[in-house]
């Protein structure tokens, strides 16, 4: 290959976005999130117990009971979240 071929390609490779060395994909930061670590649903009041259902909504995590909570929390989260920031210890967050 010439150093005309590849100049060609470098410039082609360039122009169509893909990443060198010089130049690589710009990563996306993580989502940080705090965990309530909260023992009641939001939701339902009902004890989460050993429910792997989460929602996170604004940097937090909430642990929710059942499905049909988590369906009603996705609805109107901003609901949930000052329920659980006006009165923490009642969803059982210290």
């Amino acid at each position: 290959m010439t150093h005309r071929h590849l100049i060609c390609l470098s410039t082609a490779l360039a122009l169509a976005g893909c990443a060198t060395a010089a130049n690589p994909p710009a990563t996306p930061a993580p989502i940080q999130a705090v965990d309530l670590r909260n023992t009641v649903c939001p939701v339902s009041g009902d004890n989460v117990g050993t429910s792997k259902l989460v929602e996170v909504a604004d940097g937090k995590i909430y642990h929710l009971c059942c499905d049909s909570c988590h369906a009603d929390f996705e609805k109107d989260p901003a609901k949930y979240e000052k329920m659980v920031s006006d009165d923490p210890a009642k969803y059982g967050i210290h």
